[in-house]
């Protein structure tokens, strides 16, 4: 009988130490370290957002990158949460449905029905892991339509894009001038194959040494090219838009110089091919003036919205009770009220 209550004492002793220290642990990872307007920031927020903004932080404008990371990623909490009480005020939902509208807009507008392809082309396109893209797409969605909503950002001036045209003409590519020759075998028979390319191999050599012969064998009608009634001539096109239709051409052309010819190769048809260069030149403003504008706002729209986080900010209540952070702002009142500048 003694045995068995040392046994339960025991018991109830280690019970009662287990649960004290879930305890103290459950409240360590919930304590509060800031209040945002009317919601906390939770230390094991915090923890989760140690991760998420290194993942991110490359996206973080360089004003927002103060002081220790510790006080970076908090900083980045409260201004999401700011984000999220405004986008709660304008009655801004972003539910599972939501979402997968949006998943589903951004494949259609890739041309993409498949979500593995989609979600390697969303890693290639943001540098991301696809579960951290998908973990910040409400956030997205949500800054978007306060885009809309809450920041008007300008439009770019004339000047604006002249200038930046002038100083980035080599992102922009070239427009190439040239003629296209273009040959298909009868049949898939290697001994077919092997003897369209030799022949075109044959009329390189020529056009090498007589370029007007080029231009003679291009207005045969054995040329395939839509162009052949101009010699196959196409007339200086950018090679982006290039891309859309001919992306192999446009990857030899880049490489072949002005007056000269290419390589035998085959195109995105299977067809055996040579182009002629007579022309290379920087892209045309008029061509890339829409894309210049398009690049140009989204910048607009990004510092547009960073200045409004901020100015949101400051008019909101903000208190902090995280230690380090209050050291490293020199707060002294926890119930002070504190805006990042």
């Amino acid at each position: 009988m003694v045995l068995f209550k040392k046994q339960w004492l025991v018991l109830c002793v280690t019970t009662t130490c287990l649960l004290t220290q879930t305890a103290h642990s459950y409240e360590s990872l919930n304590q509060v370290i800031a209040i945002v307007g009317n919601r906390a920031v939770t230390q094991s927020e915090y923890e989760k957002g140690v991760e998420k903004y290194k993942s991110l932080s490359r996206f973080v404008p360089a004003l927002r990158k103060k002081g220790s990371l510790h006080s970076q990623v908090l900083d980045f909490l409260i201004d999401r949460t700011v984000v999220d009480i405004t986008a709660e005020e304008e009655s801004i939902q972003v539910n599972e449905k939501r979402i997968e509208a949006e998943i589903q807009k951004r494949m259609e507008a890739q041309g993409m029905t498949d979500i593995e392809a989609f979600k390697k082309s969303v890693q290639q396109q943001f540098g991301l892991p696809y579960d951290i893209w998908l973990e910040d797409l409400p956030y997205q969605i949500k800054k978007g339509q306060l885009l809309q909503i809450k920041v008007s950002p300008p439009l770019p001036s004339e000047q604006e894009i002249l200038s930046w045209y002038s100083k980035n003409k080599s992102k922009v590519g070239f427009e190439f001038k040239f003629r296209e020759l273009i040959f298909s075998p009868a049949n898939s028979s290697i001994d077919e194959e092997t003897r369209i390319f030799q022949e075109l191999n044959e009329i390189r050599g020529k056009s090498i040494k007589d370029p007007s012969f080029f231009r003679l064998v291009a207005s045969g009608p054995r040329n395939e090219s839509r162009y052949k009634a101009n010699g196959g001539l196409v007339n200086w096109v950018p090679t982006f838009e290039l891309y859309k239709s001919q992306p192999t051409t446009a990857s030899v052309l880049s490489q072949v110089q002005q007056g000269k010819v290419s390589e035998v190769f085959r195109d995105d048809r299977k067809r055996y091919c040579l182009v002629f260069v007579e022309g290379i030149r920087p892209t045309p403003l008029d061509a890339v003036r829409k894309g210049i504008q398009g690049l140009l706002f989204r910048d607009k729209e990004q510092s547009s919205f960073e200045d409004w986080v901020s100015n949101t900010r400051k008019n909101t209540s903000v208190v902090i009770f995280d230690p380090i952070y209050m050291k490293e702002h020199n707060i002294s009142n926890p119930e002070e009220k504190y805006n990042a500048e």
